[in-house]
């Protein structure tokens, strides 16, 4: 019988591309046992957010009671991501903050695990009544040393390198965590801390910020997330703006 004509060749085994890697996220945060509606809303906005094609970074939300010692659950939580979970980011967002549903896709866009593996977005606080953005530099202190300034003046829309921040919305690369945790500044408080500083109280995250400065881990803050802060009102950066011209003219 004589061999069929026109017979297939020999095929090579295809093999798929492999997809880009998704970068992953769990989003953590602490409460007294209540959170905002604000808080809420934006997280369910957040998660739906997410869901869409091409999007699909958050693989897990945490929480933790939190009694007036915040660092214990802070670092009980930041412990949990980084030895129970292989996601690449841990998104800290406090129970009293309004966002908009991109916010998590900005931050990713413009954090990158070597140059910027620690981003916050643009929150405030207030203190008497007067608004603040929580991006902090370093600055010559009365009679030696140094101390955390807040910068009241900042670039609109923009990525800004800074000293410290807060944890109230703020981005961090498992590799950051790792080297704080592996560097051993405290075994009971790795990461957060309430310390102290020229007789003055440092909260948690801006220790947290100093210690990643001690390892030369740059923080920064994009201005251009604008993150709400539920106090007795809404604190956003239109506010703090109006405040700063009333106080200008």
């Amino acid at each position: 019988m004589s061999k069929p004509k026109n017979r297939i060749p020999p095929q090579k085994q295809t093999r798929a591309a492999a997809p880009d890697k998704r970068e992953t996220v769990v989003i953590a945060y602490v409460h007294p046992g209540t959170v905002s509606s604000y808080f809420t809303t934006s997280l369910l906005h957040t998660v739906l957010y997410d869901r869409l094609p091409g999007r699909q970074h958050i693989v897990g939300v945490f929480e933790e009671w939190s009694s007036a010692n915040i660092s214990a659950p802070r670092n009980e939580l930041t412990r949990r991501f980084v030895d129970e979970t292989q996601a690449d980011w841990l998104l800290w967002i406090d129970a009293d903050m309004a966002w908009q549903p991109e916010a998590l896709e900005a931050l990713l866009a413009s954090a990158d695990p070597v140059e910027r593996p620690i981003v916050g977005g643009l929150c405030f606080g207030a203190l008497h009544d007067a608004l603040f953005p929580t991006i902090y530099h370093l600055a010559a202190a009365d009679g030696g040393g140094f101390s955390t300034v807040r910068v009241l003046d900042y670039p609109q829309g923009a990525m800004v390198r800074c000293t410290a921040t807060g944890a109230a919305f703020v981005l961090i690369h498992r590799s950051a965590l790792e080297r704080i945790r592996d560097h051993g500044f405290n075994r009971t408080f790795p990461w957060f801390q309430e310390t102290e500083n020229l007789g003055q109280p440092v909260g948690e995250d801006i220790t947290f910020c100093l210690r990643a400065g001690q390892l030369d881990i740059p923080v920064h803050v994009n201005t251009a997330v604008r993150v709400g802060h539920h106090k007795s009102a809404l604190l956003t950066e239109e506010r703090f703006l109006a405040q700063r011209q009333d106080t200008q003219e």
